[in-house]
């Protein structure tokens, strides 16, 4: 990106495009487009399912905001270290069951509602092929927030939402990936007291297209309407990823996540600025960031079968609203043992893979998902494929044992 132009390039790329060399320098945040007072940038699906920002240049007046505003072309000012290091778990029975790991965002959520405040966070769309960020106010519309989601999610309209909350002085919890936390930062352009901004710990997003596939192919497969989807299920426990599928004629699938088309799919084919995310480890505009605390073990004092997070404060408001949290055990731990052995927190997934990834991209684009993992996955894929979940989930158990410092 040309920082010293007065508006960010177009990113939009046609069906005849074929130079995607820049495209790694946007992350989808849609700050550009939320900040333009003139409406000049509107987002633009490219072929690969992402949205990337178009300027039309008989509109823009060269302001610039657009380039102040980008988490890609501005460097994240705040590296400072963590405040706090915890692991935890709610010991409310259904935020824990919901929840893909300890529950901290919804024990979080539920605090910021019952303060007469509102919670940003994404959630399926009906059909389970999108996400999107979506505005709750009340606990009983709070579930639809809970577990992974794995795919970029639709952001229309969602910047100047929080920013009319925040000026209205309601608590505003909003709860998102880095990127979409730097982007609604640098969006808007001071602090509020009332905001507090809990980010997760990622490795990445895929396009929804990706998922919109693997949903097709498997009604297909089952011959009826999927109507319940979840990538973080923990029926079959929690320290292996599953995949719960329930359909309208009450067929019901339970999967290994990375056995999965979709599981390889995503750790295959994320958005390209994934691969260079520069918002990992205290490079962050977050309160807290929270994840999966992998490598806990259980001999470990706060060793919860049903999930545990790790929880990471960058601030003062974090650390009071944390420690303020009803029916959630919160324990202080060392910062290295927080974070070790959590790839996402430490690091992106790098140019390596970039390479697999391209090579996936055009059979996805050209011939589908089934497809493209056909022709690209490898054996530890279909291990995992063919392989009872059970037997996995003890196989891991003895990996992580072993090797997790």
């Amino acid at each position: 990106m040309n920082s010293n132009m007065g508006h960010i390039e177009n990113f939009w790329l046609d069906a005849n495009t074929s130079n995607k060399t820049n495209r790694w320098e946007c992350c989808g945040c849609t700050a550009c487009e939320s900040i333009c007072g003139k409406q000049a940038i509107t987002m633009h699906l490219d072929q690969e399912g992402f949205l990337y920002p178009r300027v039309d240049g008989n509109v823009c007046v060269d302001c610039g905001l657009c380039v102040k505003v980008c988490p890609i072309t501005n460097q994240c000012e705040d590296r400072t270290p963590y405040i706090k290091s915890y692991g935890g778990y709610s010991t409310n029975e259904r935020i824990i069951n919901s929840c893909a790991s300890g529950g901290v965002a919804t024990a979080l959520s539920i605090a910021t509602i019952e303060k007469g405040g509102v919670v940003f966070g994404v959630q399926f769309n009906k059909d389970y092929r999108s996400a999107e960020y979506v505005k709750i106010d009340n606990i009983d519309a709070l579930w639809s927030l809970c577990s992974s989601k794995y795919i970029q999610p639709s952001k229309s309209g969602m910047h100047d939402q929080v920013k009319r909350e925040l000026l209205s002085g309601r608590q505003v919890l909003f709860v998102g990936c880095p990127c979409d936390v730097a982007g609604l930062k640098r969006f808007l352009r001071k602090e509020y007291e009332n905001l507090l901004t809990c980010e997760l710990f990622c490795a990445g997003v895929t396009t929804d297209k990706l998922l919109a596939d693997y949903c097709t192919l498997r009604e297909k497969k089952t011959g009826s309407k999927l109507i319940e989807f979840n990538t973080r299920n923990k029926d079959k426990g929690w320290f292996v990823q599953h995949i719960k599928e329930v359909y309208e004629n009450g067929k019901i699938f339970y999967k290994n996540h990375y056995g999965t088309y979709l599981g390889y799919g995503f750790l295959t084919f994320r958005r390209p600025s994934c691969y260079h995310c520069q918002y990992k480890q205290n490079i962050t505009y977050c309160d807290i960031k929270v994840g999966d605390f992998w490598g806990i073990k259980d001999t470990d004092p706060f060793w919860n079968p049903k999930g545990v997070s790790v929880i990471l404060a960058k601030t003062q408001k974090g650390i009071s609203t944390l420690t303020a949290l009803k029916e959630f055990n919160l324990y202080e731990i060392d910062y290295t043992k927080a974070t070790v052995n959590n790839h996402g927190f430490m690091t992106n997934p790098g140019e390596q893979l970039e390479v697999k990834r391209d090579e996936f991209g055009r059979l996805f684009e050209s011939e589908g998902l089934e497809k493209a993992c056909k022709a690209t996955a490898p054996l530890s894929f279909w291990i995992k494929y063919y392989v009872p979940s059970s037997f996995h989930s003890t196989m891991k158990k003895i990996y992580h044992m072993i090797v997790d410092k």
